[in-house]
């Protein structure tokens, strides 16, 4: 299930065996070497640590396991071998990889050692289900040798019963690293006797030694999944994922399932993820809480349920659903929403007209322009199929026939009787030569055919007062023309 490491690996150390004589460690020697390999292999060897004669440094030492992906731990079984259990320790776990650690359990030799060195009070009864103990029980002297220390992360917790539903015990047994941090040895305090200080016949039996590691636990799968195996290439755990979820744990809903957001399981409910409706459009949808809000998503049984959004909508459809069509296409009356070919192009031309509207098909014309087919111009604009706006002009002067100051007004001049600039800054219409009227919509008097106004180069064209033209003076009333 796992593979060890300690964090530090002697060269060479001593063992001791039954109290009767030592005998030098190597570790480049098979047979007498005791690598951290060994408290997993199965048989009667064993991990080593330094022993205190080599330098008091070694009380602290490291072992870690490291599992290869996330797991729910339920227990772990330890089997020291010639030495006693340690007298001060931390069993600490991480969900990273390694990178960080917290505390699962602290063991101490006394209540004192429980506050002093962790804050703790020892040997409480567990009220919630993340509660780390401190105990007392695994630290004592005696057995001198092959003690064991069982660590169980489930059993007497309030969510035992239902682990699979309780959030807080899930997560408090996740571990993808385990380690064993020892900070103190079970020495009968020689170590502090000034002789032994000077003999390293008793420090050198003050050491860290196991025979054996045993972990039970349970792939991370989120209720998801009933078992888990590890066939596959890569020879990992991985969940057999039910209700449309996916992920080595179960931890995300499967593409094109995501009408609503990904929950682990419940006791009561399954949280089974829900496919998107996406109408034969798309293949893949995400989950959005803001269109979940907005009940702006239509679920497969035609509700508006759920935050699914379809994803790279095909045939010419756009919109949450993939039920409209794309900007410049539309759907015929009578066709199904999920026809592959039900959105056509809109028979527009493009630069008259944004989009047309669904069903008819009618267009929907930019501002200067109107028609069924944007084929004229709309009302103020004019030379089709340019289609300019009309000028208007801001009135600065009140006069009788004025409106208020500062009131806009429009030009009304018959544009083919006006010149280019069509009206002045008051609004009154420049007419063309020969163009006479407020509107500029007759010939003066000697011309005819508006808006020609032609006539005989021999006769004067004649304009009443009230009209604009390019030769307008100050104070004529009429004006005469030389053809």
């Amino acid at each position: 299930m796992a593979d060890i490491t300690g964090d530090y690996l002697p060269f060479v150390y001593y063992e001791y065996l039954q109290g009767q004589f030592c005998d030098y460690c190597n570790s480049e020697d098979p047979r007498k070497a005791h690598p951290a390999t060994n408290a997993i292999d199965g048989s009667e060897r064993w991990w080593q640590s330094p022993p205190l004669s080599s330098g008091t440094q070694y009380n602290r030492v490291n072992l870690t396991l490291d599992l290869g992906q996330l797991f729910h731990v339920a227990y772990v079984l330890i089997k020291f071998a010639n030495s006693p259990r340690p007298d001060l320790w931390v069993l600490e776990r991480s969900v990273d990889f390694g990178n960080t650690y917290s505390p699962w359990q602290y063991f101490a030799h006394s209540k004192g050692d429980c506050l002093e060195q962790f804050g703790q009070e020892a040997n409480v009864a567990i009220t919630q289900d993340d509660d780390v103990l401190c105990v007392t029980e695994y630290s004592h002297i005696v057995p001198l040798e092959n003690g064991e220390v069982v660590v169980s992360l489930i059993n007497r917790r309030p969510g035992a019963k239902n682990f699979t539903f309780s959030h807080t015990l899930r997560e408090f047994t996740k571990a993808t690293n385990i380690r064993l941090r020892f900070l103190r040895t079970n020495t009968l305090l020689g170590h502090l006797i000034s002789k032994a200080q000077r003999d390293p016949t008793v420090t050198r039996r003050y050491y860290y030694s196991i025979k054996d590691i045993s972990i039970g636990g349970r792939c991370v799968c989120h209720g998801h999944a009933a078992v888990c195996n590890a066939n596959n290439p890569e020879n990992l755990f991985r969940c057999e994922c039910q209700h449309h979820t996916c992920g080595e744990t179960c931890d995300r809903c499967c593409v094109g399932y995501n009408q609503r957001r990904w929950r682990p399981a419940t006791w009561e409910q399954t949280k089974l993820c829900e496919a998107c409706n996406c109408h034969g459009h798309a293949i893949d949808c995400y989950y959005d809480p803001d269109i979940e809000q907005q009940q702006a998503s239509l679920n497969i049984q035609g509700i508006y349920a759920g935050g699914g959004v379809c994803i790279n909508c095909q045939h010419n459809t756009a919109g949450v659903n993939c039920d409209k069509c794309a900007k410049g296409y539309y759907r015929p009356y009578g066709v199904p929403v999920d026809s592959p070919h039900g959105c056509i192009p809109c028979s527009c031309n493009p630069e008259h007209a944004e989009d047309c509207d669904q069903g008819s098909g009618r267009c929907h014309c930019k501002p200067n322009f109107q028609g069924d087919h944007c084929e004229e111009c709309a009302p103020g604009y004019h030379h089709f199929p340019l289609c300019l706006r009309i000028p208007i002009f801001p009135i600065s002067t009140r006069s009788p026939e004025d409106p208020e100051a500062g009131d806009i007004k429009e030009c009304d001049c018959n544009l083919a009787g006006v010149l280019p600039e069509i009206c002045d800054a008051r609004g009154r219409c420049l007419c063309r030569p020969g163009v006479q009227g407020p509107r500029c919509d007759t010939c003066c008097s000697g011309f005819y055919s508006f808006p020609i106004c032609q006539g005989h180069s021999e006769k004067v064209a004649i304009c009443k007062p009230g009209s604009r033209s390019s030769a307008e003076t100050k104070s004529a009333s009429t004006l005469i023309l030389d053809f």
